[in-house]
């Protein structure tokens, strides 16, 4: 069974496309079920079942995107061996779900990241080109975001991370995830979503992307950028939870450079991050200014033992 964990944030005018594909996958014989994560109250969606030919479970008035990845994974079905997020704005077709799958039965201690190219909704028409993976930097302003391009000679690779917006895992890697805080679900809706991929670098799961497993996104205008609360809490706090001290400072040094409130920032990260980096300390910490390093070329070079580890 796969397990999709879609959330929605008053977006109804997307739900009916979000079903419809889902429904074409379980026509082609998968065994699904969606665990529906809604900022409404749960009754107001409770039409999506009769539009579904596979079970839905619903969850209503959860406001954070690390929440509702949290309380999708949770109410999961037992029997589901693949866990499957995704916004509400995901294009994709079963071909792509079933490669997905498949790849991270070869992988099952990795978190698998999805291709994202850029399309319209509802109808998926391509608008832009793909992103593999996800890195940041700091030289025009901090944290700025930065899509992989895809090795020309490898089909499954390594990332720093991955886009927040459609990401697979087993729910035996969600389970250790979740021991050591899980997805960060502190903020109201937006978060720093990419640092599960981070923290899961360093409990010891590669973050990797399949560059035949594409799938379609709709990026919505607004709420990008610092134009939500938390922005700059929320990136200190991941820093605060996976950087060693060296590349903290270094990282809170450029962030306060470039106007950013970091004594506030920092304070906010101790108060909500530390019994989760205080769990955290069995595990390196990483030098996260050499970890998102890409090269002039763009490239990113991983661990050499990343594909051992994460088919163990």
């Amino acid at each position: 069974m796969i397990s999709f964990i879609v959330q929605e944030y008053h977006e109804e005018e997307f739900i009916d496309r979000m079903i419809k594909q889902l429904n074409d996958v379980a026509a082609e014989g998968e065994e699904i079920e969606l665990c529906f994560i809604t900022a409404s109250p749960a009754r107001e969606r409770s039409y999506v079942r009769s539009k579904a030919d596979f079970p839905v479970k619903i969850v209503g008035r959860v406001w954070s995107t690390g929440a509702a990845c949290n309380t999708g994974a949770i109410i999961a079905s037992p029997r589901s061996e693949a866990l499957f997020f995704f916004d509400c704005h995901i294009c994709f077709t079963p071909s792509a779900i079933r490669r997905a799958k498949e790849t991270l039965r070869k992988y099952p201690n990795a978190m698998l990241g999805l291709p994202v190219r850029v399309v319209d909704f509802p109808s998926c028409e391509v608008k832009g080109a793909i992103g593999y993976g996800v890195t940041f930097r700091f030289t025009e302003y901090p944290f700025e975001f930065v899509w992989l391009p895809s090795p020309s000679d490898e089909e499954i690779f390594a990332v720093p991370t991955v886009c927040g917006c459609a990401f697979a895992m087993t729910p035996k890697v969600f389970r250790h995830f979740y021991e050591y805080g899980g997805f960060l679900w502190q903020n109201r809706r937006l978060g720093w979503d990419e640092e599960a991929g981070l923290r899961l670098w360093r409990l010891q799961h590669p973050v990797i992307v399949d560059k035949r497993a594409v799938v379609g996104h709709f990026f919505k205008s607004g709420g990008g950028g610092e134009a939500y609360p938390n922005f700059q809490e929320t990136r200190i706090l991941g820093i605060y939870l996976n950087a060693d001290k060296r590349s903290c400072e270094e990282i809170l040094r450029i962030c306060s450079q470039k106007g950013w409130d970091t004594e506030k920032a920092l304070r906010w990260a101790r108060e909500h991050g530390s019994p989760i980096r205080k769990k955290l300390k069995r595990y390196p910490p990483l030098n996260l200014r050499r970890f998102l390093w890409i090269d002039e070329n763009w490239r990113w070079i991983p661990p050499a033992w990343w594909r051992k580890l994460a088919t163990s």
